[in-house]
């Protein structure tokens, strides 16, 4: 066999051995899929408007290298409020929660739930995002993805109209989180704690008197089958997560970890933001055009009075976070809502 022919088989197998470590390496890298796990239905905002089009930026942007599958409804796992669990023990690579379901997680974060700091969703989402220094080390075993608040709460009721002060005095009404449970405690009314699957029955059946919680669930949880009355007022915003499992992102390409982080972030919350504020004033005019609830806007002197009554909540707040070496007024004014 002559030299160049000898040459030429070399040449060959090394194109050959250098050809089947790229293919390797593609088939390696297009088996990179993130998993989100939620607890609401498909159908829902978040799912639909938020989750989905940021898994179509990701693969768009990685020529499909890295793709995102959604499991809703707890298909990895019932019970809202483990959410966070478990993205820190990766049992999903993604989730979606509110932080009010264990709120000793994150006192830093819920002070966006105090009553009147900002005017709608996408504001407070801004003031988050503003003191996200403050607060991120709540959030050190996971990678932030996003944080974002809905608009703000109002009371929902059956049996009774809430259309002053002393309609609220005796009631019990669900909480999302400690915080807004020392706000229903501050109108005179009795918190019951339960996440947002569990509403639906427990106003249909009389265990709580009313609802505290963002409009768009009217529509995404079918809230308007069974409440009848929605009274706006001075109340708050929920927060919510979007976090990633920290050894999942760890374990990302330069290239996919630089997608991740230029996808996320500040924008897709309040991209969220403004979604729950799209779909809670949907929500409204939908029950009032259609007749089927009724929109309750409170008199300015009922408003005051409702005011006055919450003005102690901010202060007790911050007194009881003073007792845990948290300085909330340090984070309140990095929110641009004072010392």
């Amino acid at each position: 066999m002559s030299l160049s022919l000898r040459a030429c088989i070399r040449g060959l197998a090394v194109v050959s051995v250098l050809f089947g470590l790229l293919v390797a390496a593609a088939v390696s890298v297009q088996a990179v899929e993130l998993k989100v796990a939620h607890f609401t239905s498909p159908k829902h905002p978040m799912d639909r408007l938020v989750m989905r089009p940021w898994g179509a930026e990701v693969a768009k942007r990685s020529n499909g290298s890295l793709t995102v599958r959604i499991y809703p409804g707890g298909e990895l796992g019932k019970g809202p409020q483990a959410q966070y669990k478990r993205a820190v023990d990766g049992i999903a690579d993604v989730t979606f929660g509110l932080q009010g379901y264990t709120s000793a997680l994150f006192p830093r974060t819920l002070l966006v739930e105090l009553p009147g700091i900002a005017p709608d969703a996408v504001v407070a989402t801004k003031m988050l995002w503003k003191a996200v220094g403050s607060i991120r080390g709540e959030y050190d075993r996971t990678k932030i993805l996003a944080l974002w608040t809905n608009d703000k709460a109002v009371i929902m009721t059956r049996n009774k109209a809430v259309r002053t002060l002393d309609d609220v005095k005796g009631m019990k009404i669900r909480t999302p989180s400690k915080l807004q449970g020392d706000i229903i405690k501050a109108l005179g009314a009795t918190p019951v704690a339960m996440p947002v699957t569990r509403m639906y029955n427990a106003l249909k059946t009389g265990v709580v008197d009313g609802l505290m919680v963002a409009p768009s669930v009217i529509r995404s949880f079918k809230i308007g089958e069974v409440a009848k009355y929605y009274t706006m007022g001075p109340f708050a915003n929920t927060a919510f997560f979007l976090v990633m499992n920290k050894k999942a992102y760890d374990g990302l390409s330069a290239e996919h970890k630089k997608i991740v982080d230029e996808t996320s972030g500040e924008a897709l919350s309040v991209k969220a933001a403004g979604i729950y504020k799209k779909a809670g004033a949907g929500s409204l005019a939908g029950e009032k055009k259609s007749g089927r609830g009724e929109v309750i806007r409170l008199s300015d002197a009922e408003d005051k009075r409702f005011r006055k009554a919450l003005s102690g909540v901010r202060a007790k707040t911050v007194k009881d976070l003073a007792g845990k070496n948290i300085d909330a007024g340090k984070i309140l004014a990095a929110m641009g809502a004072g010392g």
